[in-house]
């Protein structure tokens, strides 16, 4: 069923310009992990903007890039995707939603620039690292900006569906609770920025400023990849994996973590260890038991029908499965602050992107366009996938024998065995990776921007979820 063909113009094109910009990302990431490759290159490192320190800019870049912007650009895809076309309507304002993407594309150019010519200093900072530059303050902003006038506008058409008396499936609450989280998370970016400025401060201080906001995006992020798992697993075995009111419940007990996060910076100062403790707190207690019963709901359909491993969405689905699952292991022994702290976000990291991509193929022919290639589409999950693994086994077999996190040459002090296999390990688990974000990039494009077909999906009918 070509579902793109019930869409009016506008909302279709919107949603192709999400997924493109979401794609795009991808693209930047890319150049830049090769950039921070090249900053370590003899000769070539001296031809680079600020010379050897441009691996720092280009760590920046790339980070802002892969795991901000990638993330939020596909989720704004699928705020728009759950509440248009799974509804069968239209955007609320198609006009909003044009000013959101132009303002969304106009930041990342901006992030892009500011990163490929060294406009300023890194500042490594966690969850949202930066450039102390004009330039790149103003495509972050104008990159939130845009995704808040998203949200705006799909939380708008959300609201018309319910008053015409339209049930919101479990694809668009999954949705709209992440997209409350993402909300709340620029909420405390705006309130860690105003209590340090009122506070009298000359500079933000940006780690504090981006704390408590990223610990929230983190909940929309695995919101996000758990209702895509619970979508891969109902198109895969046309089979539900939960129920619609205990789903609902589970994302509720999401939000009962996010909802109060702002109300931290009224207790507690941004630079006392409080104030750190309580988002980490929240993150704690928060996730692990809606993401565990989803994922055992998702597990306990794989025993309803065949399991297709060369379709790339149900190989996907396990995929990320399983990364999630070893980063959460690795967590379980982390102490001190070594490259164990990575090697788990990666594989966190890792799980999104997996999912996110094993969505694509999915929907792709679902929106009218055919997979470019359908063999590389097969192979590229598993090649992506078997990357992180590498990569993420090799920062934790380094940090488990004294490798300091975020420390580049010289400073890594790699003067055993075990360092050294590590952190080649890692090497090589990023060069695979790298070619998997390729291969997904190169068939992305291509279907994207190449000829659009009807299809008719080998399921049949949609499922409900």
């Amino acid at each position: 069923m070509n579902l793109s063909m019930t869409m009016d113009k506008g909302t279709s094109r919107l949603i192709y310009g999400w997924l493109i910009l979401s794609v795009f990302s991808l693209v930047f990431a890319g150049i830049f992990a090769l950039m921070v490759a090249l900053a370590r290159t003899p000769v070539i490192e001296d031809m680079l903007p600020l010379g050897r320190d441009y691996i720092y800019v280009a760590l920046v870049g790339h980070v802002v890039l892969a795991v901000v912007i990638w993330f939020l650009a596909f989720e704004g895809f699928l705020w728009m995707y759950t509440t248009t076309i799974r509804l069968g309507r239209g955007v609320a304002s198609v006009g909003l939603g044009w000013a959101s993407l132009a303002f969304a594309g106009t930041g990342m150019a901006l992030i892009v620039a500011a990163s490929l010519f060294g406009l300023g200093t890194a500042e490594l900072a966690n969850y949202v690292p930066v450039l102390l530059s004009p330039v790149f303050y103003a495509g972050l902003i104008l990159f939130a900006a845009g995704i808040a006038l998203n949200l705006i506008n799909t939380f708008l058409t959300a609201l018309s569906a319910r008053k015409d008396g339209v049930a919101l499936p479990v694809l668009t609450v999954g949705m709209l609770s992440a997209g409350a989280a993402v909300f709340m998370a620029f909420v405390c970016f705006a309130l860690s920025a105003y209590f340090q400025l009122y506070t009298g401060k000359i500079f933000l201080d940006f780690e504090r400023l981006f704390w408590g906001g990223g610990h929230i995006l983190q909940f929309a992020n695995t919101i996000s990849m758990v209702t895509v798992w619970l979508y891969l697993a109902s198109l895969t075995f046309r089979n539900e994996p939960i129920g619609k009111g205990f789903a609902k419940l589970l994302y509720a007990f999401y939000l009962v973590f996010i909802i109060p996060a702002p109300f931290i910076f009224f207790m507690y100062d941004t630079s006392s260890q409080a104030y750190k403790d309580s988002f980490t707190t929240l993150m704690r207690w928060g996730l692990g038991p809606s993401t565990t019963i989803f994922t055992l709901a998702v597990l306990s359909v794989f025993s309803t029908g065949k399991r297709p491993w060369k379709e790339p969405g149900f190989s996907s689905l396990v995929l990320s499965i399983a990364i999630f699952f070893l980063g959460g292991l690795i967590a379980l022994d982390i102490s001190g602050v070594n490259t164990k702290i990575p090697a788990h976000y990666h594989c966190v990291i890792g799980a999104v992107t997996i999912a996110f991509m094993g969505l694509f193929y999915e929907l792709m022919p679902r929106l009218g366009r055919a997979i470019y290639s359908r063999r590389l589409a097969t192979i590229q999950p598993y090649l992506y996938s078997a990357g992180i693994v590498l990569f993420a086994i090799g920062l934790y077999m380094a940090g488990a024998h004294g490798v300091a996190r975020k420390t580049y040459g010289s400073e890594q002090n790699l003067n055993n065995a075990w360092k050294l296999l590590g952190m080649s390990i890692m090497g090589v688990g990023g060069l695979v990776a790298i070619a998997g974000g390729i291969a997904f990039v190169w068939n992305a494009l291509f279907t994207l921007l190449g000829k659009e077909r009807a299809v008719v999906s080998s399921g049949g009918t949609e499922p409900v979820a």
